[in-house]
């Protein structure tokens, strides 16, 4: 309905009807990209229409028909954001309303490359003036980080390495609000530039009295600084604990070890024996299954206290514990707890088991596991690609 900022007024002269100029759009205010609107005459049709901007004053106002206008059309492209006043004018009478013209909000974004490879995360980078507080959506194929899909992101950061190789892929960001609009940008997804190496043998662990003593590492560096480690496991046997890899302080389970607890959870865990007192820094992580491959990957920072446990190249649990773990005074067991490796004994297959002195981070577990996963038989090339620093311990389990 018309706002009324003018009067109509119908008046009797001689015995006629003077003219009545009525009118109303279907909305006072619409968006600059919405469809051009056109006035209801509720009066006397086959008047003018003309604009006056209100804010700011230089705005513009085009009609489709030009100014004075037979139909108030307003041409939406053609006109500037703002506040008119819109005048219709019949027989001498006028009625004047307000109208608005809403800017477009901004969706303009884009990614640092258009093409990356498939490992860690990239996000997003806003336009100057872009309206933020949207949602992203991609093509099949691209993973947010924040959802675990390709669609419903309120971030638009990628998880690469759980995207898929191929491409170009289009990222859509649609800005909120009523006057939204939505922008786009294409990227590719590669593999990661690391080397690879045929992966033709695993050792086998019987489950009672089969491990590897790795005598020559150096025990030391587990009790003190950053420490990860890797392997790819493929355990067959239930419902016993079976220790992967571990070494421990005689007496006690300080140090490292990656376990698995029961049917369904692995501990990853780092931990140190004072005074009797047991204090851990460890996980429980659901969802592993035998009888299949699977890559393992523990990473602590000393300075953050923080141990990360990636199961498939995916960050599966954090937990933060600065103390220092004891030195172990066992050596280094793969497939059984180094202080009794036949009580606690792995049942399955283990491979490429490697222990860094320095944190991994989730692009260094990305790239060693897809190396694998994209290309079986192959595995990474652990002295490419920058992982070979401070690499301590890469035993090829049969390669």
């Amino acid at each position: 309905m018309s706002s009324g900022l003018g009067i109509g007024i119908s008046m009797v002269f001689d015995g006629a009807v003077a003219s009545s100029p009525g009118f109303a759009y279907p909305d006072s205010s619409v968006c600059k990209n919405s469809s051009n609107p056109t006035p209801t005459i509720s009066g006397t049709p086959g008047g003018e229409f003309t604009a006056v901007a209100v804010f700011p004053a230089t705005a513009v106002l085009v009609f489709t028909d030009g100014s004075p206008s037979s139909t108030g059309t307003v041409d939406l492209a053609a006109s500037d954001p703002g506040a008119y006043q819109i005048t219709y004018t019949v027989g001498g009478v006028s009625e004047t309303d307000a109208f608005s013209i809403l800017a477009v909000q901004v969706s303009t974004f884009s990614y640092s490359s258009s093409s990356f490879q498939q490992i860690g995360t990239e996000s997003p980078t806003f336009a100057v003036g872009t309206t933020t507080g949207g949602t992203f959506a991609a093509t099949s194929g691209i993973i947010f980080q924040d959802t675990g899909t390709n669609t419903g992101s309120s971030t638009g950061v990628i998880n690469l390495g759980l995207s898929t190789i191929g491409g170009p892929y289009t990222i859509t960001y649609t800005s909120p609000g009523p006057c939204a609009s939505a922008s786009t940008f294409d990227i590719s997804v590669t593999a990661v530039a690391v080397a690879l190496i045929d992966n033709n043998f695993a050792m086998a662990f019987n489950g009672t009295d089969q491990y590897v003593d790795v005598k020559a590492f150096d025990n030391t560096l587990l009790s003190d600084g950053d420490i990860s480690f890797s392997l790819w496991c493929n355990l067959t046997t239930t419902g016993t604990f079976q220790y992967i890899l571990s070494s421990t302080h005689t007496g006690s389970v300080s140090g490292i070890n990656i376990a698995m607890s029961n049917n369904t959870n692995l501990v990853f865990e780092r931990s140190q024996d004072i005074a009797n007192t047991q204090n851990s820094t460890g996980y429980t992580v659901p969802g592993f299954s035998f009888g299949s491959w699977h890559h393992l990957c523990g990473a602590y920072s000393a300075a953050s206290g923080e141990l990360k446990a990636y199961v498939n190249g995916v960050l599966k649990s954090t937990t933060t514990d600065i103390a220092d773990a004891r030195s172990a005074s066992t050596p280094l067991k793969i497939g059984g707890l180094s202080t009794y490796p036949t009580l606690y004994a792995a049942k399955g297959d283990i491979d490429e088991v490697a222990i860094w002195s320095k944190t991994l981070q989730l692009e260094d577990v990305q790239r060693i596991y897809n190396a694998t996963n994209d290309n079986p038989g192959k595995c990474a090339n652990l002295f490419t690609a920058g992982l070979g620093t401070d690499l301590v311990l890469w035993n090829r389990m049969g390669d």
